[in-house]
């Protein structure tokens, strides 16, 4: 348990950190929806049961997200009422992590041999290479959620995947996400 928790907690503290590298942001909704009509909102909690993957990253990451979100959602002129939302939002963070296995060029040199006069013939001879090495490729998912409370639907999904490395400022690349997924959430009201 503690490996598993060293090692989501250590990968996911490099969360969109790599600037060299751009956000993968996707987002789909229902188009009949009318958004103008959600003013209010709420927060469903993450999944704290034990078999989410990512429980340790969502605890750790889960307050600066939510915080983050609502500054964007307050800026659409949205409010926060956990009596009587319109739609509740949820998100949920991760991270994916796989192998990625590369093979390098051979390399070659080229052999005259003649078996009789006026006859030549070229042989081709491995040197180096064709060395096959792995290397991990950690990608971070976050993706956000609204549910419209009348009818439980989700109406609108967004989110990113990045390729992360060790480098750059996560928390503000996460800001950097953040504003990405909800700049494709099609709410403006006016601000108070």
């Amino acid at each position: 348990m503690k490996k598993i928790l060293l090692l989501s907690l250590s990968a996911i503290s490099c969360i969109l950190q790599s600037c060299s590298s751009s956000l993968n942001t996707f987002s789909e909704y229902d188009k009949s929806t009318n958004f103008q009509q959600y003013t209010k909102y709420a927060w469903l909690p993450s999944d704290t049961s034990a078999s989410n993957p990512n429980i340790a990253a969502e605890k750790m990451y889960g307050k600066m997200i939510v915080a983050y979100s609502n500054d964007i959602l307050k800026k659409k002129g949205m409010q926060i009422d956990n009596q009587n939302p319109d739609a509740v939002f949820r998100f949920s963070f991760g991270l994916n992590s796989k192998m990625e296995y590369k093979q390098s060029p051979t390399v070659s040199i080229g052999v005259g041999y003649s078996p009789a006069p006026g006859f030549y013939s070229a042989a081709m001879v491995p040197v180096s290479g064709g060395n096959v090495t792995a290397s991990r490729a950690d990608e971070v998912f976050l993706i956000i959620d609204m549910i419209d409370i009348k009818t439980g639907n989700i109406i609108w999904t967004s989110g990113i995947r990045k390729n992360v490395d060790n480098t750059g400022d996560s928390e503000k690349n996460t800001q950097l996400a953040l504003q990405s997924i909800f700049s494709n959430l099609k709410i403006k009201h006016k601000t108070r």
